[in-house]
């Protein structure tokens, strides 16, 4: 049986700007000869790129590829399905903006809309132990001093670094992402904390040499510096996470009917109304708010935790969940006109700098959905 050869987006791009090398260009060579379709596609992205009809640039290659495979393939509908599926698992890292066919004045609204709902980027608000609110940004460098002036910490680049020295004295802080943000923080014994959009971290300025708490709200990623000494805590209104040293990921938003405990590497510790159960590296502790029972299963930890590294990751992930995640990065509402859409999955993956319209294409295509965007509500319905 003959198979169809597959290729990055980038690739092609690269062939187009003359900056592929050598294996790049061996696998343009087999993708161009394998099909006549192939040959037509990359003809019309020539022609409208060697006619200056367009400029390449990081923002809309998803638009390109869109209408070209859409007007090409309306004879091969489950052929264009399967390669949309297979598009989304592409994580596109370059865009080529195109202008080929004419939309209808409703898509173009759609469109336009969409396009102006940008991702998320790194922001916070930071709450001192004295009270007072700074804003935190990743485009200038603050100093973090405490009531007596004397510098505990230092905010550059998006990250947020602490240094004050062991203290008997707990002083706190919190950090707070507002929905369409994110946030690196290190705490003062050199934990790394990832903060995902719409959660808050309250820990203290300093560490003493009995206990290390801190209180999450939302969802982080942590690297816990290790001492065997000095246990770590993750406390949430449902359950706390043990740990002495190890990488984890902690879900724990008040909207959410579950807290999620995923282990990467170490050992750690769930516990549920003074009750600890283990959990082992690639397993995942689930916590019912409402029974408080727990479930431990063996998972991907890549799906719940590639977010920190600027990708979604999603493998058989209902629209229902996929808005909560959506809504929060890109500070967006969504609705369902249909009970039976919020069920409809979804598998891919896509760095999370995407703009919003490449995604909704994504999701009608592969979902069979119809996806209305008006200023920052999304209307997901059926196609009947």
């Amino acid at each position: 049986m003959r198979i169809k050869i597959d290729i990055e987006y980038l690739i092609i791009w690269k062939n187009l700007q003359g900056l592929a090398n050598p294996e790049e260009q061996k696998q343009f060579e087999l993708w161009l000869s394998d099909s006549r379709s192939n040959q037509v596609y990359y003809q019309k992205l020539r022609a409208n790129y060697d006619n200056g009809k367009i400029d390449i640039t990081p923002d809309d290659l998803e638009q390109s590829w869109k209408k070209i495979n859409k007007a090409m393939l309306t004879k091969e509908k489950q052929g264009y399905k399967r390669w949309l599926q297979y598009a989304a698992a592409i994580i596109v890292p370059l865009a080529v903006a195109l202008a080929v066919f004419q939309l209808s004045e409703k898509e173009v609204q759609t469109i336009e809309t969409a396009h102006q709902i940008q991702p998320g980027s790194s922001k916070a608000m930071l709450k001192l132990a004295n009270g007072e609110y700074l804003e935190l940004d990743a485009e200038s460098e603050t100093l973090i001093r405490d009531k007596d002036g004397q510098v505990i910490g230092v905010d550059s680049m998006d990250i947020l670094s602490y240094s004050a020295k062991p203290s008997i004295e707990q002083k706190y802080n919190t950090i707070t992402i507002p929905r369409g943000g994110e946030y690196q923080l290190v705490l003062a014994d050199g934990t790394k904390v990832w903060l995902n959009s719409e959660s808050s971290l309250t820990y203290p300025v300093s560490f003493n040499d009995e206990q290390r708490e801190v209180y999450l709200t939302g969802e982080a990623y942590f690297d816990v510096t290790s001492n065997k000494d000095v246990p770590f805590l993750v406390k949430t209104a449902t359950s706390d996470v043990k740990v002495y040293g190890t990488q984890f990921n902690v879900m724990a938003y008040e909207s959410d009917n579950r807290t999620e405990t995923t282990l990467v590497e170490g050992s750690v510790a769930v516990l549920v109304d003074g009750t600890e159960t283990l959990i082992e590296p690639g397993q995942q502790a689930q916590v019912n708010k409402a029974t408080k029972a727990m479930f431990v299963n063996e998972v991907n930890v890549d799906l719940y935790t590639a977010w920190k590294d600027g990708v979604f990751r999603f493998e058989e992930m209902t629209l229902q969940q996929m808005a909560d995640k959506l809504g929060r990065w890109y500070d967006v509402d969504f609705f369902f006109a249909n009970e039976d859409v919020k069920g409809k999955r979804f598998t891919g993956a896509v760095r999370r700098e995407t703009n919003f319209e490449f995604f909704i294409n994504l999701i009608e295509e592969t979902t069979q959905v119809k996806i209305d965007v008006k200023d920052k509500t999304v209307l997901v319905k059926a196609l009947y």
